[in-house]
């Protein structure tokens, strides 16, 4: 293929992804305006005119299943052929989901079929649902538009594709789950799928990382199938509806059962301190994939969090208890803790951003830090009980905002990867003269994400420090230090991104990038489109708390009167908030001014201080031990692998590798004491079958 066919089908598809931009955006503003003007022949325009809505959940998946199977089948087609088919089927699914804004309105849509799978399967779409659709589906198709001149500079680009596909649909299965055993199942499938986004570079680093996000994503899916053998023994039922009335006789297993969904989920959520994978993923998975793990992933375990504690652990929608009764103890007890949580992530991912070097890596802590603000508000929404409704607000308006800025940051920090070859920002400096349009979006995401007033993060921010004042107005006084570590960590949030805006885009520019030509302009559409709606709602905050949060919130057991008084009055332009969010900018720049005058912003914590090492240290301790146990002292020094079992001084094997290490020592230890016994256990085992069934 010639310079001339290739230009000529670059600037075909810049041509086609701008207008189906501009499909979105004219969607879109139908869609704005009908639900505010009630221009009710807009929602008429029924794609599935001859379906009946409750089927609209399996159609919603067929589109990006489709687009992901047909991708072996184009291989022999050009990049452009297979791009466009993946992108249009993501398209799609956006009409498809804003049809369905009035039925989840006042209701819900949903189907069932009883006998699948043994346990069933069911959908069904309410406005908590929608709203992640909703983002999802955006955030996701102008990834994918981004992804396709990105990974022309990557191998196995088809492979990309198909599971971009596959986890597309899993994330939009497990918005759509009916009952918890569908949202495990769609679970474990986008663990599996996205796993070979993770390791996608074939690279040392990249399986690292895949066997840690690998071990999480199958610990977190044991825990949920825990919660789920302990709820259908207890109460016979995994729909998503109260389970109060059946567990509360039974004392703690419902702590138990909370325990195990919160952890279970909290994985995927990238939550401390089940984080590791994360960190890890980011930095080596290819830019439109680490978008969408920041962006949209990690978005998936927080809602399911949000949508198990108040199906399960909440009262029967409707009805409304005062917030001192017993019915609401099991929530306030948990919400108290998942509080104190949702802070220490706060401050644990902020502080490891600040000092990173690496763009991909500061951003992956971001979305630790992020993610802690979510759950805070989480908390919140558990601990006031019927008077949670802020924390509620608080935590849904972040999901949908930290999922536009924190995607816009990745693709802008993937074009500056892709012009300099270079992540490490000591070594970037003075490409806004290069770059001025990547600059003015990564101003604009950064902007967002510290909560300047006309960008979208100050509305969520300013609702969830609403909702850690009345932690404390209604709750326990202790939750003042809970918001005064919040503005900190909100300062360190702005300090970290005008590190990250200088030491990229400004000073001198060094000598190696003064050639440096920026030619990729499909790549600007996607982000103007993320940096435009990052501005909308900035401007308009109270769009997506009348239409859409506060539908929600009336869809659960919070009190209405509550949520007509202090949440749909709600004003975020005031003296208070504005004055609150020039502290915080200013207490950014005074970290920024004193990490660079103290040499504090690139310093290098000791390995022995990593988390992971800290957290760990007693399960090596103990593994160690196991290796003597088995061997003797002098026999492991003599044990090459053996060795690396040894604590001090040794950062460089992981946990799961120390596990596996031992379980091979056992195994040459006894392997043929072991097979001699065979017959011997076997035997046992059958006798003790036996006695089980007798006794039966």
């Amino acid at each position: 293929m010639g310079p001339i066919q290739r230009a000529h089908i670059y600037q075909t598809f810049t041509a086609q992804s701008s207008l189906m931009i501009a499909a979105m955006f004219v969607l879109l503003g139908f869609f704005l305006v009908g639900v505010v003007t009630d221009l009710s022949w807009v929602y008429q325009l029924d794609l599935f005119a001859n379906t009946q809505a409750t089927w609209y959940p399996i159609l919603i998946l067929i589109p990006p299943v489709v687009g992901a199977i047909a991708q072996p089948f184009l291989r022999k087609k050009s990049l452009h052929v297979q791009d466009f088919v993946v992108i249009v089927m993501s398209f799609l699914t956006i009409p498809m989901i804003l049809v369905l804004y009035p039925y989840v309105l006042t209701g819900s849509v949903g189907i069932t079929f009883p006998d699948l799978l043994g346990w069933g399967i069911s959908f069904k779409i309410d406005m908590l649902g929608f709203i992640l659709l909703f983002i999802t589906s955006v955030v996701w198709f102008l990834v994918m538009v981004y992804a396709h001149q990105y990974m022309k500079r990557e191998r196995h680009h088809a492979r990309f594709f198909l599971f971009m596909g596959l986890s597309y649909a899993t994330v939009l299965g497990m918005a759509m789950a009916g009952d918890l055993f569908t949202m495990f199942l769609f679970f474990e499938g986008l663990t599996f799928s996205s796993y070979m986004l993770v390791v996608h570079g074939q690279t040392k680093e990249s399986y690292a990382a895949g066997y840690a996000f690998i071990f999480m994503g199958i610990l977190g899916g044991l825990l949920i199938f825990e919660a789920m053998v302990y709820l259908q023994q207890y109460v016979g039922s995994l729909a998503f509806e109260s389970v109060l009335e059946a567990l509360v006789p039974k004392g703690y297993v419902r702590y138990r059962i909370m325990g195990f969904l919160i952890a279970g989920f909290s994985v995927k959520a990238g939550m401390a301190p089940v984080h590791v994978w994360l960190t890890r993923s980011h930095p080596v998975a290819p830019t439109p994939a680490s978008a969408l793990l920041s962006g949209v992933m990690i978005k998936v375990g927080s809602f399911a969090v949000i949508r198990v504690a108040t199906s399960f652990f909440f009262p029967v929608p409707g009805v409304i208890y005062a917030t001192d009764d017993p019915v609401w103890l099991t929530s306030q007890n948990v919400g108290l803790l998942i509080i104190w949580v949702g802070v220490a992530t706060m401050a644990y991912g902020i502080i490891y951003a600040l000092i990173q070097s690496n763009i991909k890596r500061m951003l992956a802590y971001s979305s630790i830090s992020q993610m802690g603000f979510i759950f805070l508000g989480i908390g919140v929404a558990l601990y006031l009980s019927s008077y949670g409704a802020m924390g509620y607000a608080g935590a849904l308006y972040h999901i949908f905002n930290h999922g536009l800025y924190k995607s816009l940051l990745f693709m802008t920090a993937g074009a500056v990867y892709l012009q300099t070859k270079e992540l490490n920002m000591y070594n970037l400096g003075g490409l806004w003269r290069k770059m001025p349009i990547s600059a003015a979006l990564t101003l604009i995401a950064s902007f967002g994400i510290a909560g300047v007033p006309l960008f979208n993060g100050f509305a969520s921010k300013s609702v969830l420090h609403h909702a850690i004042v009345e932690a404390y107005q209604y709750g326990s006084p202790s939750f003042r230090i809970a918001e005064w570590l919040f503005i900190l960590i909100s300062m360190g949030t702005a300090a970290t991104f005008m590190k990250m805006f200088y030491l990229v885009y400004l000073g001198p520019l060094p000598e190696r990038f003064k050639n440096v030509q920026p030619h990729l302009r499909s790549l600007h559409f996607p982000m103007v489109a993320l940096a435009i709606l990052i501005v909308l709602i900035g401007f308009n905050p109270n769009y997506l708390i009348n239409q859409m949060i506060i539908p929600a919130l009336l869809q659960t057991s919070y009190d209405p009167a509550f949520i007509a008084t202090y949440i749909a009055p709600l004003e975020f332009f005031t003296l208070y908030e504005l004055s609150l969010s020039a502290i915080i900018l200013s207490g950014g720049f005074a970290i920024v001014f004193l990490g660079q005058r103290f040499k504090l912003s690139n310093y290098i914590p000791p390995q022995w201080l990593r988390f992971e090492y800290l957290l760990f240290y007693p399960l090596n301790l103990f593994l160690l031990f196991l290796s003597h146990l088995i061997y003797g002292k002098e026999a492991i020094l003599h044990q090459r692998e053996l060795k690396q079992l040894e604590v001090k001084n040794n950062f460089d094997v992981g946990v799961l590798e120390r596990i596996f290490l031992v379980t091979n020592a056992f195994n040459h230890r006894f392997e043929n004491s072991i097979i001699s016994s065979d017959s011997m256990i076997f035997l046992s085992m059958l006798l003790l079958l036996s006695g089980f069934l007798f006794f039966l």
